[in-house]
């Protein structure tokens, strides 16, 4: 959202963001001067966030309106009547209920569906989307900002009590079951008792933090596991790593795998949901089934053995985000679908 709305701004569109004064967007927006609006949108049936987004959108002159979340998506029928083109971004490749529902808020009450990878697309077809009305564009992230920086490297491992010499493993993601933490821990485990030595730094915060946390503590792997909470500098955190590992039970595409491989780090990842579409097994990384420990753990070592074959996936999985997934091929694609919604005409 933040790289769209910069990139829209920049080349003079008037993209405003409405969203929970309270969020982190919020204050990310703020940060960089951005416009925006604040709504909070309680859940799914909240009647006065309707209104009042119904309200701003007649009030403002707007051509479009593109909802990123659930919630938001769920306010798409009050803008039906208006002489505004509406867009949902899906980002999740779980199941969709064939049915009224679904027929009210993808055909009847936008104009497009954004999928954010095949796998994303897949779900939506079989949930009764008609293709005519999907639209597949993939997420993007700002690729120089995740360059590697030496002097950042050195000071974050300072800070965390890792050693230059130390390999450093790299996971970022919200601490929910679905992230599939557990596997990587075990797979920790296995690699101690083979005498693997590394250091794990596990970006992210949620519900799950006291139970993973727990398990660390069960495994006897406190001493090589951080928890540095959620981490608004990603960035720094990938400089100070030398492989990254994702692996969720499922995924709709995988931001996080994005910005590592945008530092040139080698990655092992799950090969569920839109991963496949980021990362070629053995080609720019490694591709593991979810909730294998055995295979992880095989996996990480392999890289680990051999760090000028690791590197040179690193290599070649930078140079294929930078190419296809940087934040100025999404923003250009969804230029493109806006000027294309607006030259129909109305239904």
């Amino acid at each position: 959202m933040l790289g769209l709305t910069t990139s829209l701004n920049r080349d003079g569109h008037r993209s405003v963001v409405a969203s929970d004064p309270r969020g982190v967007l919020w204050s990310r927006l703020g940060e960089h001067g951005l416009p925006r609006y604040p709504l909070r949108v309680r859940n799914h049936l909240d009647l006065l966030a309707g209104f009042r987004l119904r309200r701003l959108v007649q009030t403002g002159d707007y051509h479009i309106a593109h909802f990123h979340t659930a919630r938001a998506h769920a306010l798409s029928p009050w803008l039906r009547g208006l002489p505004v083109k509406r867009v949902v971004t899906r980002r999740m490749d779980y199941p969709i209920a064939r049915g009224r529902m679904t027929r009210l808020l993808y055909e009847q009450s936008v104009d497009m569906v954004v999928a954010i990878s095949h796998g994303v697309e897949a779900a939506l077809l079989a949930g009764g989307v008609p293709p005519a009305r999907i639209r597949r564009i993939p997420s993007g992230v700002e690729t120089a900002r995740f360059l590697p920086n030496a002097r950042i490297r050195h000071q974050l491992r300072a800070a965390l009590g890792i050693a230059p010499h130390d390999i450093v493993v790299l996971t970022v993601g919200a601490l929910t079951e679905r992230k599939g933490h557990r596997t990587l821990f075990s797979a920790a485990s296995v690699l101690q008792e083979r005498g693997v030595p590394l250091r794990y730094v596990v970006c992210g915060e949620g519900s799950l933090r006291p139970s993973l946390e727990a398990q660390v503590r069960t495994l006897g792997l406190q001493a090589i596991v951080h928890f540095p909470g959620f981490a608004s500098n990603v960035s720094d955190y990938v400089s100070a790593a030398d492989l990254f590992v994702h692996v969720p039970l499922w995924e709709g595409l995988g931001v996080a795998v994005i910005e590592a491989l945008a530092a040139g780090l080698p990655v092992v990842a799950s090969r569920v949901g839109g991963i496949p579409e980021l990362i070629d097994d053995q080609g720019t990384g490694l591709l593991v089934p979810p909730q294998d420990t055995a295979a992880l753990a095989v996996a990480i070592e392999r890289m680990v053995h051999d760090p000028q074959w690791a590197k040179t996936l690193g290599t070649k999985g930078q140079a294929f985000v930078q190419a296809r997934f940087d934040v100025s091929v999404m923003a250009q694609a969804n230029e493109s679908l806006y000027h294309e919604l607006l030259a129909r005409p109305r239904s």
